[in-house]
């Protein structure tokens, strides 16, 4: 199958992921767009006090992009979105509060992953967890970073070095859809009623949860549920992107121009396929 993409692609000519521009897996502007630092989602009101912190806005060439990454149209994005996960990790690992520090403790960190559906088990587009590994890399990068800083100026930091990625969450086998995808607020929360089986002991253990997008917070609030059940921390949880707030009167503005309802551009440039040289 990897060959037959392959072939395709020396056959097709190759446009960005988000915007459709010509020639390229990803464009620079639309890269930009996920180069930005963590930041807190306020409106995932079904999380409870989770802190939820996300790296884009589900909206525009975003959304377009995290969909063929997720749905394995755009396998070529893989790198992307795993430069993305050690580039979270570290920054939250280096923004991180001291209550969450002292959360972590001497360790180890869990980093775990939303559960996939078992539709997407079978087709192996366990994408939240790659992203997961990602996100652990780059946290432990950022623990050794301040580890060597507190070093180097002689003062005393608790930091966590053990970051570890555990996939082990499971959806109930008969828990009603499994797919969010074009459901209101009220109906992703009722989707998510049945909290995900814990896999593995984790009494004690500090857990950042990892999820590919976020809108209500309804997984996430459900993993983290489960987690506290089992006597694990979570200290927070960490997205690809958090879709616009619906309280918002106004269209999200991206790079690239003004995002409409539907989640596209409305009269941007980068919005228009148009071939490089």
């Amino acid at each position: 199958m990897r060959r037959l993409s392959e072939a395709v692609r020396l056959i097709l000519p190759v446009s960005c992921a988000g915007c459709g521009r010509w020639d390229v897996a990803l464009c620079s502007d639309c890269r930009d767009l996920l180069a930005g630092e963590p930041t807190a989602v306020e409106h995932a009101d079904a999380s409870g006090d989770l802190e939820v912190m996300a790296m884009a806005t589900y909206a525009g060439p975003v959304r377009r992009m995290v969909l063929g990454w997720k749905n394995g149209a755009r396998e070529d994005l893989a790198a992307s979105m795993q430069e993305l996960g050690i580039r979270a990790g570290r920054l939250w690992a280096r923004s991180s509060s001291d209550e969450t520090r002292a959360a972590v403790g001497s360790g180890p960190l869990l980093v775990v992953p939303a559960p996939s559906g078992w539709a997407r088990r079978i087709r192996g587009r366990l994408v939240a967890a790659a992203f997961a590994d990602a996100v652990a890399r780059g946290a432990a990068i950022g623990w050794s970073e301040d580890r060597e800083e507190a070093r180097n100026s002689d003062r005393s930091l608790d930091a966590c070095l053990d970051v570890l990625s555990a996939d082990l969450l499971r959806r109930p086998r008969f828990a009603g859809g499994a797919h969010q995808t074009g459901r209101t607020a009220r109906q992703r929360r009722a989707n998510r009623t049945r909290p995900p089986r814990v896999l593995a002991p984790v009494t004690g253990l500090a857990v950042l949860l990892v999820d590919d997008v976020v809108t209500t917070g309804a997984t996430l609030g459900g993993c983290a549920s489960a987690l506290h059940d089992a006597g694990a921390r979570v200290i927070g949880a960490l997205a690809v992107a958090a879709a616009p707030s619906p309280a918002r009167k106004q269209h999200p503005v991206v790079p690239g121009g003004p995002v409409s309802a539907s989640g596209d551009q409305r009269g941007s440039a980068a919005s228009v396929p148009r071939r490089t040289t």
